[in-house]
């Protein structure tokens, strides 16, 4: 079942009503979202730390005294403590944070990689789409790409892929020595081949022409069922995911939304690269996941 930004809404209203607690800065777009959320049902919030304390006549505020760090602190063990379902943080999205986040909460069966996936329409059919990781790994090692990969499957299945077609890209789509990201490229290919990852196809190393034109991967003597009709485009490293979806989302006009995946619980933050307007489609999106 393909869905779209309005089915991920929509599903997001069969959930059950979650417990949310709100860290970070002041963001009224965020909060915004949050009341709106509240309205349609879907979560009861508290919010934590002096960041929040005009906000007391919209929510219930507690540790109004402490900043932005003792209020994470505190956040993060309730959720830990299972008082709480989900965490929404406003920011600042240092890397502090995400070292927070593994140290209070973990990742998924006890790993400590996290990462970043965008969701967008596709440009040429209107699909959605994911692009990873585009915020946290700088220059990711094969064992954390593993991970990188085996997490985007996760958010796959959250809106209804469930074989989803991965192009592992690189600046060409032969093997070469010299470049690391094609001979990583080529291993998580093999991977996919012995059914490492399930049901998931990834196809590498491409080139982002090979990627998108089955044709021309044919030319170039690809025989694959990724070519021309990909899923997720796997980066091999974070400034190259970061500067298409900047390019994307600037130049494409296209809407972002993103998913914080590896962690243990559910996560809500939004990413630079998004509009203010997408916290709403983030949070109906860590409803689902």
């Amino acid at each position: 079942m393909r869905i779209d930004f309005e089915d991920i809404i929509r599903l997001a209203g069969k959930k059950n009503r979650k417990r949310l607690v709100i860290s970070g800065q002041m963001d009224p777009a965020a909060l915004s979202a949050v009341l709106k959320a509240r309205e349609k049902g879907w979560v009861e919030p508290i919010a934590y730390g002096d960041a929040f304390i005009d906000m007391d006549s919209e929510m219930k505020v507690l540790f109004s005294s402490v900043n932005i760090e003792e209020a994470r602190q505190e956040a993060l063990s309730l959720v830990q403590g299972g008082k709480a379902d989900i965490l929404l943080d406003t920011g600042p999205l240092e890397a502090g944070f995400f070292s927070l986040l593994t140290d209070k909460i973990g990742g998924i069966n006890g790993g400590q990689v996290l990462s970043y996936v965008n969701i967008l329409t596709a440009p040429k059919d209107g699909r959605l789409i994911m692009l990873t990781d585009t915020l946290i790994n700088g220059t990711p090692c094969l064992k954390d790409k593993v991970c990188i990969v085996e997490n985007v499957i996760d958010v796959a299945k959250t809106i209804g892929i469930d074989q989803p077609n991965i192009a592992a890209l690189a600046p060409l789509e032969l093997v070469n020595p010299a470049l690391e990201s094609t001979l990583d490229a080529a291993i998580l290919s093999k991977m996919s081949e012995r059914g490492q990852f399930g049901r998931a196809v990834i196809e590498g190393p491409l080139a982002m022409d090979n990627a998108e034109s089955a044709e021309a991967a044919r030319h170039k003597g690809i025989n694959s069922s990724v070519p021309g009709d990909v899923d997720i485009y796997f980066f091999p490293d974070l400034e190259s995911a970061n500067l298409t979806a900047q390019f994307l989302a600037w130049v494409g006009r296209r809407q972002l939304c993103g998913v914080l995946a590896g962690t243990a619980v559910p996560v809500v933050i939004r990413s630079p690269l998004e509009s203010p307007d997408s916290w709403f489609v983030n949070l109906a999106m860590c409803l689902l996941f």
